[in-house]
């Protein structure tokens, strides 16, 4: 778990700048070793990568996702799996 924990504070890490900026309001871990539910309501079934939730504030949270996952990919964070909710902000 506390590996899991660890891949988290790595992506808070990464999102610092935008957290900062009042663009990621969030991030967590999925519960391990369970289904995740998200605000979608689609279930997400976890597997051998951690599973980070990132919520999202704004009017289209979904164009600030590729630059999130770009954040990570250049902070070099590998076996984590982004899901991405609005905050509804």
């Amino acid at each position: 778990m506390r590996g899991f924990q660890s891949n988290a504070s790595e992506v808070r890490s990464a999102l610092e700048r935008l957290s900062d900026a009042g663009i990621v309001e969030r991030v967590r871990l999925a519960p391990v070793g369970k289904e995740a539910r998200r605000q979608e309501g689609n279930v997400v079934k976890l597997d051998r990568k951690v599973v980070v939730i990132v919520t999202v504030a704004g009017r289209s949270p979904e164009k600030r996702y590729r630059e999130i996952q770009r954040l990570v990919e250049e902070a070099g964070i590998t076996g984590v799996d982004l899901h991405f909710e609005h905050s509804g902000v």
